[in-house]
């Protein structure tokens, strides 16, 4: 199995390359985004997503924070074509993993889920009205079982990246990690309200253990050689 693939960024800030000799085109931003309005070209299956908030709001990371945006969650959690999959609250972004039928999906799903963040954040702030995220959102498709391991793990621990969370043996609160079957079954931990996220349909159940204490890191060496993707003979 070949697992230098790249990834399939759909949308990104990354510099181009210079082009003395030809014009540039013209790129429109959105006044306070850093990410360029580029078209997003087709795609389907899992997806990360990456939403900032605009600054000057408040943190995020708070237990009141945390149920209006998991009420959110699960009320936006699917739609026809789009699910819900894993996330992380940040204190002024979200992770997201989400899984789409096609671009259109994508754009739809987001933009009932933002809504839906948007109308709960500003009701907990005492906000009427206003934008709540800073820019369009960063998202890149994983099309290989290396990239969906290593963003899963990304997104639960995310929070041990950040330092926002050390307790160990237990996954961070403000994370789906409580509703991620793996850990679920061995009785990690044992959610007692209903999920805020949905099960996927493509993604392989048998990627390797993620270690709940890990903080994300370039640890696919230790499987790459394994026979955990070897197809049957």
């Amino acid at each position: 199995m070949n697992h230098k693939q790249e990834q399939l960024v759909l949308f990104s800030n990354r510099r181009r390359a210079k082009e003395e000799h030809l014009p540039r085109r013209a790129m429109t931003v959105g006044t306070g985004s850093r990410v360029p309005h580029e078209t997003r070209p087709e795609v389907a299956g899992p997806i990360h997503v990456v939403w900032r908030i605009r600054r000057g709001l408040p943190d995020l990371r708070t237990p009141r924070g945390l149920r209006r945006l998991e009420g959110a969650f699960r009320k936006g959690k699917e739609r026809e074509g789009f699910a819900l999959l894993h996330y992380s609250i940040q204190h002024d972004h979200l992770h997201l993993m989400v899984e789409v039928k096609n671009r259109r999906k994508l754009s739809r799903g987001l933009q009932a889920l933002g809504i839906r963040l948007a109308k709960s954040l500003n009701s907990l702030w005492r906000r009427r009205k206003g934008n709540v995220f800073a820019e369009r959102y960063f998202a890149v498709a994983l099309e290989s079982c290396r990239q969906m391991w290593r963003t899963v793990r990304y997104v639960l621990n995310n929070g041990r990246k950040h330092g926002s969370w050390r307790v160990k043996g237990q996954p961070d609160p403000y994370s789906s990690g409580r509703w991620y079957l793996p850990w679920s079954l061995r009785n990690i931990c044992r959610p007692l309200r209903r999920s805020p996220v949905m099960e996927s349909r493509s993604i392989a159940s048998f990627l390797p253990w993620i270690g709940i204490d890990d903080p994300p890191g370039p640890r696919w060496q230790e499987f790459a050689n394994s026979d955990v993707f070897s197809a049957p003979s």
